[in-house]
């Protein structure tokens, strides 16, 4: 009886593992199938003219060298790339045109102080590190509902990013 036990509780085992196993083998491959993030370089002329009407007054007299379409959080967006005397820069905005983000290449000496100890820090004393300045563009809104104060803050493209009450007489509609 003991061994038959044994070998029942061998099998259940074994196939429990198996079941785990396949759902995991499936988990991957659903979302193998669905990025969180994409991006593809595309042309000039497969840009809708609101990017590329924004993305040529951010670059100014600066030639756009590189265009991509990203979807990231489900959204589509897209970025244009040139070079300033300073280095790289991309910018990212929305299909109708609205700034969302601006990344530049910055060199280490143009880095707080602060953050270039903790990224040496964290990456390692030998580790080559490469920075970007990040301006992400968020719009906070304040108003009244239900006799408390609140802070909306969203992105461009509408995605909330916190929703807070504001504590006490702090939120002032004029």
């Amino acid at each position: 009886m003991n061994k038959l036990m044994n070998k029942s509780m061998r099998t259940t085992i074994g196939l429990s593992a198996a079941i785990v196993f396949v759902a995991s083998l499936a988990g991957l491959a659903r979302s193998a199938g669905e990025p969180d993030e994409q991006e593809r370089k595309v042309k000039a002329a497969e840009v809708p003219a609101p990017v590329l009407d924004a993305l040529k007054k951010l670059a100014g007299d600066k030639k756009i060298t590189e265009f991509s379409e990203e979807i990231e959080h489900g959204k589509t967006y897209y970025e244009g790339s040139w070079k300033t005397t300073d280095g790289k820069i991309d910018a990212l905005v929305t299909p109708t045109g609205d700034l969302v983000e601006i990344e530049q290449g910055v060199s280490a000496d143009n880095v707080p102080k602060p953050v270039l100890k903790q990224a040496r820090k964290t990456a390692g004393k030998n580790a080559k590190l490469y920075f970007e300045k990040k301006t992400i563009i968020m719009y906070e809104v304040h108003f009244r509902k239900d006799g408390r104060g609140h802070e909306l803050v969203l992105s461009p493209d509408g995605r909330q990013q916190k929703d807070e009450d504001e504590q006490g007489d702090e939120y002032d509609d004029d």
